[in-house]
């Protein structure tokens, strides 16, 4: 397992929220990491962890999630969001209600607002877009929806948990400063000096499986995940604990000799 710093540095985030860090973690798979994830996550000091969906992989084997998931809401409030995965596992509503007990924020298209002082800063959680009946055009409306709330109530700096990176544009058009997604594995297979070669929703040589990407001053971070799907092994791809930092552009004094 490696951890990943990702610096999103950008003038929206808000004074208060200047070095705010998120433990991003996508696509566990029930992997069990036997202690080691929580305590890296630990190590990090986050102020929030995100999860961006496919905790879990086949029916009502949850046990190694739901360890983590007690594990996590002791270090920071934890925040989750489903993935394509949950949607087909008829053991999901049981998962969801069992971390929910545990202190887990199961987020189903609602947002939370976190407070510093006079700042805010707006978390969206919007499950897959398969729990929609209309799909991607469902769902963005939805986000679109939610996002105008968020902007009633007034917040600064917008934090978006998608599990989908191929629909930044449609991120991008609903005005979210940061998106964090996972779902691409980070391509699975890693080719040298090619890199991802397929990723799930993308096809061959994807375009979003890692990083940081950014468009008009909007951002999205995606991480490469801890587990996997399939029974091709992860090459040249090691499993990703993700960390965010909001960060605010350096302040710079230009003097004239």
């Amino acid at each position: 397992m490696i951890t990943s710093e990702y610096k999103i540095v950008s003038q929206s985030v808000p004074p208060g929220f200047n070095g705010f860090t998120v433990a991003h973690v996508s696509d566990l798979h029930n992997r069990e990491f036997n202690g080691e994830l929580v305590s890296r996550i630990a190590e990090v000091k986050p102020d929030i962890i995100v999860i961006t969906g496919d905790m879990i992989h086949r029916e009502n084997e949850t046990e190694a999630a739901e360890k983590f998931a007690l594990g996590a809401v002791q270090i920071a409030p934890t925040y989750y969001v489903s993935g394509n995965h949950e949607k087909v596992l008829l053991c999901y509503p049981d998962f969801a209600s069992r971390i929910a007990d545990m202190g887990v924020k199961v987020m189903k298209n609602e947002y939370a607002l976190i407070e510093r002082g006079s700042d805010k800063l707006a978390v969206i959680g919007m499950s897959d877009p398969t729990f929609f009946a209309g799909g991607k055009t469902d769902f963005t409306a939805e986000l679109n929806s939610l996002k105008i709330r968020t902007e009633e109530e007034q917040a600064d700096f917008t934090v978006l948990l998608s599990h989908r990176p191929e629909m930044f544009p449609r991120y991008v058009a609903a005005r979210i400063d940061l998106s964090l997604c996972g779902h691409a594995h980070g391509g699975h297979v890693r080719l040298p000096f090619i890199g991802a070669f397929y990723a799930p929703s993308q096809g061959l040589f994807p375009k979003y499986t890692e990083g940081v990407y950014e468009h008009g001053g909007k951002f999205m971070a995606v991480s490469k995940g801890l587990g996997k799907s399939s029974w091709v092994p992860r090459m040249f791809n090691p499993p990703e604990l993700a960390v965010e930092i909001l960060c605010r552009p350096p302040e710079t004094t230009a003097q004239k000799g």
